[in-house]
């Protein structure tokens, strides 16, 4: 059996001379950015525009995994933007004093570009509202199929880069030694530590867990391959995604998936953003 090239569109298997299968030859993606401008002219969150395709969603079923399986297809028909890393402090202060609500506490871990901690669902879903209205476009939080299609970065292995864990790529698990420079931390950190997925997102099995829009339900059963919320199970309790710093080497994963009550606030969640793409018009366009 050998592969062969054929053009620069196909790879094809070939058995005793005869062609048995064909794959497409697809070139790698290349991140394109965008950023809204507020009503102060300052710009919001950087985002990543995500490409339409197929992906998956969901895990294993191993006995601690229950929650995570079935694994499912889904089908993105529409681009939209992802934010490249969870929404900071930086962010997040200018939208609680302009509102004048309280602002989260920061575990005294700096605020500026760490990722905002202590914020609930609810918190979370005011800051997209007030986004909204600052930037005349649509921002909410992602639902859950939107955030880990974004999340595998068009893969479907276990992590983004493959189906083993290496220590240092988008985590690290202080406790295995070997970590990288500056990543070595006993707190969340800003982002750009660890390498971006192919489709340009930052932290996704790192740094915080992050809210999504989905009520929480036991498992996938009765998941379609839509990329819309689902709102059929518990929504007094709602999802959040990804693994944080605290999170140990085996339970690191692109669908892990917990559930709790909207008004929950930790120290390990915090958010990133999604927008509609509708219109680019009022958007600075980033290499």
């Amino acid at each position: 059996m050998r592969i062969i090239k054929v053009g620069n569109l196909f790879n094809c298997i070939i058995l005793c001379g005869s062609i048995i299968a064909c794959s497409e030859n697809k070139p790698p993606h290349i991140p394109t950015y965008l950023q809204d401008t507020l009503k102060n002219g300052n710009l919001g969150p950087k985002l990543a525009i995500i490409p339409t395709g197929s992906g998956l969603v969901g895990g294993e079923n191993f006995r601690s995994f229950q929650n995570q399986s079935p694994q499912h297809k889904v089908i993105s028909k529409q681009e939209f933007a992802m934010g490249i890393a969870e929404v900071t402090f930086k962010e997040y202060d200018v939208f609680c004093r302009s509102t004048f609500i309280g602002c989260p506490d920061d575990n005294g871990w700096g605020r500026g570009g760490q990722p905002v901690i202590n914020v609930s669902w609810l918190d979370a879903m005011a800051y997209t509202e007030w986004l909204s209205e600052q930037t005349n476009q649509i921002y909410r939080l992602p639902s859950e199929a939107e955030w880990e299609y974004a999340a595998r970065g068009g893969t479907s292995t276990k992590f983004w880069w493959g189906d083993e864990y290496i220590q240092g790529m988008d985590h690290c698990d202080r406790d295995l030694g070997g970590c990288p420079e500056g990543t070595e931390l006993s707190e969340p950190g800003p982002s750009g530590r660890f390498k971006a997925n192919p489709f340009g997102l930052f932290d996704v099995t790192s740094n915080v867990l992050e809210w999504v829009l989905d009520c929480y339900s036991p498992n996938h059963k009765g998941a379609n391959n839509t990329m819309e919320a689902r709102l059929d199970g518990n929504c007094g309790e709602k999802i959040f995604k990804g693994s944080s710093w605290l999170t140990a080497q085996p339970y690191v994963h692109i669908f892990t998936r917990e559930g709790i009550n909207s008004d929950y606030k930790s120290r390990e969640i915090g958010f990133r953003v999604l927008r509609e793409i509708k219109d680019p018009q009022n958007s600075v366009a980033q290499d």
